[in-house]
């Protein structure tokens, strides 16, 4: 016979809302078990009475309040912004991959320069200052497939043990999620995570991120 609670929890962990929602403590569980009873009825090839969902979503909390929350604040150290940039995205060839190879040598790129490449299976990008980028289009032969001009970043910095946490990603980009700003590109090492946005939402990305600064360091220090 299946049983409703594991069927419960699988709905659960597939909507973050309520998944937030009943960690959080402020899910109405009678109406959330209305609007998934159906669902649970259809999965358990059974009929279920909402008090008995109610039960399941109870007994969910107390587990998933157990463990390591989905989204936390994490501990940033600093933050850095480079603007303004320029994406340039290429089709991937062995032409392409030949002339990047000798890019260096022919473009002088500087520390305060902003500039990464990323090697996709069909098409390079590259994301770099927009006083560079007149000088990328000459140095390669072939034409763009993209150019986008308008974009900045924002580094959130930390330190390498936060590396290792679980869901530190998730965390950080549902900083800019809820406040619906667009990422356009993201690049990360062991101790930095960064957001390429347009410039339009570049003073919000600041500003929310140092907002996580100023909140986790206060409660560093109570």
């Amino acid at each position: 016979m299946i049983k409703i609670q594991p069927i419960v929890k699988d709905i659960v962990e597939k909507d973050l809302g309520a998944y937030l929602a009943l960690t959080e403590g402020y899910m109405n569980m009678s109406s959330y078990a209305e609007r998934i009873k159906k669902n649970v009825e259809d999965l358990a090839k059974k009929p279920a009475t909402i008090t008995s969902i109610v039960v399941s979503l109870s007994r969910l909390r107390g587990e998933f309040k157990k463990g390591k929350p989905l989204i936390y604040d994490i501990p940033i150290r600093n933050i850095s912004t480079k603007l303004p940039l320029t994406e340039i995205g290429y089709e991937n060839s062995q032409k392409f991959i030949e002339e990047l190879e000798s890019l260096h040598k022919d473009i002088s790129i500087s520390q305060e320069d902003f500039f990464i490449t990323t090697i996709g299976t069909a098409e390079v990008d590259i994301v770099c200052s927009s006083g560079l980028h007149e000088n990328i289009l000459k140095h390669f032969k072939m034409k763009p497939t993209i150019v986008t001009h308008g974009l900045a970043a924002v580094g959130v910095s930390f330190s390498p043990e936060v590396f290792s946490m679980p869901n530190v990603f998730f965390s950080l980009l549902s900083v800019t999620a809820r406040a619906r700003i667009n990422i356009e590109e993201l690049v990360s090492t062991p101790t930095e995570l960064t957001f390429i946005i347009s410039e339009k939402d570049f003073t919000k990305t600041v500003s929310l991120f140092s907002e996580l600064h100023r909140k986790v360091n206060n409660n560093g220090k109570k």
